[in-house]
């Protein structure tokens, strides 16, 4: 068997290391994998079993994402190698693999559902795209990472939809045996989706209360805060010192606009660490307020900073978050997910 995943970029985002963990997963089960994507040069290299073809990108971001339909289409079309399945990781990307499969590039077209709504004007395009017939009917399966997602999908289609959920690298990500220290954690790039500005707002709102409190924010953003308390940390992919930064957290906040599933969350919980989350698609997977978590309204740093007052006031509140989390996470590992998309990737490419 032969997959092609396709990608709009190689950047690091969650997206993307849920993708190459799969494709690397399936290059170790003796499964031809190739990932395509717009890079700043052409290429073809190999990576941990997976063949990476890249194709020069056009320079202009703001043209590159009017026009993304159109731009790649035939760049994508002629990187990609004879295959049985194609998954694009980013459902505007689906038309480029119907043309790859109307033009016999590939026998079937998986589609990979990561995508929300309130992805700005992606996530208008993407809704309107499932309303077309000939693409849902060119698409041979729907996947998606979490069961909102999938019933937000099926509100357009009438196929089957499976639902494999995100995984956590339990390797990394469990509680160390550490005091916890004075500060609040916050992951996620500067991109205006992770709430990043929503964050600071809620953390400025501590002030008052919490004179001494600190702010760590693991993000390749820049630190334009004149503030001692706030701590930017570039870690790069270093995933055991991001375990270490989740467990000695007194308290994990995410400030998402949207996501399909989101993982730091999860990641945090399975350190030992209380989340304060924003009441996102993704969120409801698996978040329960006042059980789990402390679920928030998105865009309100009011709410999120009582919620934070609320967890550094009242410790027995905290610890009951942290045991609750740490049984919820037990559930989501990468094994099971890596079985259930082979099952599903074999079962598609033996069906007429």
């Amino acid at each position: 068997m032969i997959i092609t995943f396709y990608t709009p970029t190689l950047k690091l985002s969650g997206g993307n290391i849920v993708m190459v963990k799969y494709a690397e997963y399936l290059a170790k089960n003796n499964i031809s994998v190739f990932i395509v994507a717009p890079d700043k040069e052409k290429s073809e290299y190999e990576k941990n079993g997976v063949i990476y073809r890249t194709f020069k990108k056009i320079p202009n971001k703001y043209f590159e994402h009017i026009f993304f339909q159109l731009i790649y289409i035939f760049a994508f079309y002629f990187n990609t190698p004879k295959c049985d399945i194609i998954i694009p990781i980013f459902f505007p990307l689906i038309i480029h693999s119907i043309i790859a499969k109307k033009f016999n590039k590939c026998s079937k077209v998986v589609s990979f559902f990561q995508d929300f709504k309130e992805m700005f004007w992606f996530g208008k395009y993407i809704y309107f795209l499932l309303k077309i017939p000939f693409i849902t009917n060119n698409i041979d399966k729907f996947i998606a990472v979490s069961t909102p997602i999938a019933n937000d999908i099926q509100r357009y289609v009438s196929k089957d939809i499976v639902v494999i959920p995100n995984g956590i690298e339990h390797e990394y990500f469990y509680p160390r045996d550490t005091q916890k220290g004075n500060y609040i954690l916050f992951v996620g790039s500067s991109s205006k989706m992770k709430g990043l500005k929503y964050f600071l707002t809620a953390f400025e709102l501590l002030k008052n209360n919490y004179p001494d409190i600190k702010a760590k924010i693991v993000s390749q953003a820049v630190n334009h805060e004149n503030n001692l308390n706030i701590e930017y940390v570039n870690i790069g992919n270093d995933r055991n010192k991001l375990g270490e930064l989740y467990s000695n957290a007194l308290v994990f906040v995410s400030q998402s606009l949207g996501d399909s599933f989101g993982l730091p969350p999860l990641e945090a919980m399975a350190c030992g660490t209380a989340v304060v989350l924003t009441d996102t698609v993704g969120a409801k997977e698996y978040a329960v307020n006042g059980e789990n978590s402390i679920v928030v309204p998105i865009k309100n740093p009011a709410c999120t900073a009582n919620a934070i007052n609320e967890l550094l006031s009242n410790k027995n509140l905290r610890l009951k978050l942290e045991e609750k989390g740490l049984k919820l996470v037990k559930k989501y590992n990468w094994n099971d997910s890596y079985n259930k998309l082979m099952k599903v990737l074999v079962s598609i490419n033996d069906s007429n």
